[in-house]
Parts: C-alpha cells; structure tokens; sequence
C-alpha cells in the first residue's frame, strides 16, 4: 500500500451535485450565516436518497435555520419524492417550526402514482394552541391568496404537542408557492419569538424523539407504499442533523 496516497486521497467530502438552480432565497433573516453542510446518502434495492441540507444560524437573533433539498427517486420506475427547501426554524428557549415542501410524482399518502404535484406541510409542536391556531390561519389566507387548496389534519397517530397540521396542494412543480411560504414561515416564526416568553432550559426531547424515531419509521413505512425502498436508518439519520443540534 502507498501510505502518502492512502494518507492524501482516501476519503474527502463529496460533491453534492444539487443544481443551484432549483434553490430557494433564504428567508431574510438579520445575520443569517452558513454554519455546516450535511449529505444523508443511501442506495437500496432500486432506490436511491440522497438529503443536502445546510445549516445556518443568526448571531444577531441566536435563530437557527436547516433547510434540506432531498431526492428519493426509484431508478427503474421513476417514482420520486423530492424536497424541494424543507426546513426546521428555531430559536433556542423557543418550539420548532417546520415546513415540509415536497414535489413529487406519487401520491404521499395512498401511495398511488399520479401527475406530479406539490404539496407544503406545517408543523408546530410544543407551540402554544392559541398561537398556533393564529399561525395556521394566517397559512391559509396565504394559500387563498395565491390560488391554491389547503386543509388542516388531525392524526391519530400523532402525540397532543404536536398539533394540528397544516397543508397545502398544487398542481406541477409550484416552487414560487414554496418560495413565498418560506418567507411566509420566518415571519410567522419572528413573531411567535416576540409573543413568547423564553423558556430555558427549554425541552426539545419530546420533539427529536418522536421525529427520529417515530416519524423516521412512519415514513419508512410511507415509502414502501409508494414503491420506494428508504431504510429507517436513512429516515434516522435524516431527521437529527433537521432537529438535533440545538
């Protein structure tokens, strides 16, 4: 073995291969700086998912952002899913905000294959319900105003402090929607911070748990009704660089 080459060449950072392209503005955050890229990569049977995600966090507003740009796409079928500018926002001594924005070609609850579509998911766990309710409500004047159908779901599956989930469908790959719901999300996000009161220490544990570990199996589970094959330690892996960290 040549140690110099063994010691110089064996193992550096990908390439992530996103085209820029298809990237979203970051929402206008004050001092919004990059701190750390991620790659969650896996292949299996006929699929493949690879996760970019960044993270950034605000030395003026101590506010965290990951956003994630995913593909889990079936290499024989052409069955995907792709995140198109997920992302988590929280401020530490404060509840997450998550949205989920997804493209894809394939029903994500029935499993069925269909025209592609778009479809924007809000969560607010640990967030007070009162407040919730006025962020949810102010999600859906948004999507009124730009033409698209929105609903609430309750799940069953779900624990109490997670909440109602909100979500939004358009038809084709709408990335001006998830733009503006993006933007939309910070605000929404920014006064929460200015009509909470910081909790500290504040307890994120149910939240990362129940994402980890829960969700991650779920969706494992999700994916295999839509004829992708996404390991749960995938899933795992996934969700902690989305909520861990804090």
């Amino acid at each position: 073995m040549d140690e110099k080459d063994f010691l110089e060449n064996y193992l550096w950072p990908s390439d992530n291969r996103l085209d820029r392209t298809f990237t979203h503005p970051l929402p206008k955050i004050e001092g919004l700086k990059k701190c750390g890229d991620y790659i969650v990569q896996c292949e299996h049977e006929d699929t493949f998912s690879t996760n970019i995600m960044t993270k950034y966090e605000s030395d003026t507003l101590g506010v965290i952002l990951k956003e994630v740009y995913k593909n889990s796409q079936d290499k024989v079928t052409g069955v995907f899913v792709r995140l198109v500018g997920t992302m988590s926002l929280v401020k530490p001594g404060y509840p997450f905000l998550l949205l989920d924005a997804a493209v894809s070609n394939v029903n994500l609850f029935t499993g069925e294959r269909e025209d592609i579509k778009t479809t924007v998911a809000l969560h607010l766990p640990q967030v007070d319900p009162e407040k919730r309710r006025n962020i949810l409500n102010s999600f859906s004047e948004q999507a009124k105003e730009a033409g698209i159908s929105c609903r609430e779901r309750e799940a069953g599956d779900i624990p109490d402090f997670w909440g109602t989930r909100w979500m939004a469908e358009s038809k084709g790959a709408n990335l001006d929607i998830i733009r503006k719901l993006r933007e939309h999300a910070w605000s929404c996000y920014k006064g929460l911070m200015e009509q909470t009161e910081e909790k500290t220490p504040f307890d994120y544990r149910s939240v990362q748990e129940q994402t980890i570990f829960n969700v991650a199996s779920r969706e494992h589970l999700s994916f295999k009704r839509m004829g992708l094959s996404v390991p749960v330690e995938a899933q795992a892996a996934f969700f902690s660089v989305l909520v861990s960290g804090i």
